[in-house]
C-alpha cells in the first residue's frame, strides 16, 4: 500500500444506538472527539496500490460496535467500492484505539456506528 498525501474526507458520523428501547445519556466518543477521529483516519488510511492502478475511488460505509470497554467490535462493510478499498477501510476502523463508551444511567453500554470513509484520487472529485 502506498501512503499518499491526500485529504480523506470524513463525512458526518452517523450514529445508531442498539440498546433496545433505551437511548444513551452520553454517546460513545473517539478519544479527543470527531476532529481527532478525522486526523486519525487521515494519518492511518493508506491508498491500496491495486486501487491506484485501477483508478478506484468512492465512499466505503463501515459499521462497527463500540463495546462497554470502548473496544471496537463487529466491523463490517455496509456499502463497498472495491475489494482493496473495502479491506483498507475495514483495517483502519478495526485498528482504532478504544473509544469512551456510551453511557445510560451512568453505566457503560454498547452502541453501534456507521462511518463513511471517502477515498479520492488527486484530480478526481466524487461523482465525476
Amino acid at each position: 500500500m502506498k501512503k499518499l498525501n491526500l485529504k480523506f474526507i470524513l463525512l458526518s458520523l452517523f450514529i445508531t444506538w442498539t440498546m433496545g428501547l433505551f437511548a444513551a445519556d452520553e454517546t460513545a466518543k473517539f478519544p479527543g472527539g470527531n476532529e481527532e477521529l478525522a486526523k486519525y483516519l487521515q494519518s492511518n488510511v493508506s491508498y491500496p496500490e491495486q486501487a491506484l492502478k485501477n483508478n478506484e475511488f468512492g465512499q466505503v460505509f463501515v459499521s462497527f460496535m463500540v463495546d462497554v470497554d470502548g473496544s471496537i467490535k463487529d466491523v463490517k462493510v455496509v456499502k463497498g467500492v472495491s475489494s482493496s478499498l473495502d479491506a483498507e477501510a475495514l483495517r483502519v476502523v478495526a485498528s482504532m484505539p478504544k473509544w469512551t463508551p456510551a453511557k445510560t444511567d451512568g453505566k457503560a453500554v454498547k452502541s453501534s456506528f456507521s462511518l463513511p470513509i471517502v477515498f479520492h484520487l488527486p484530480g478526481n472529485v466524487l461523482g465525476k
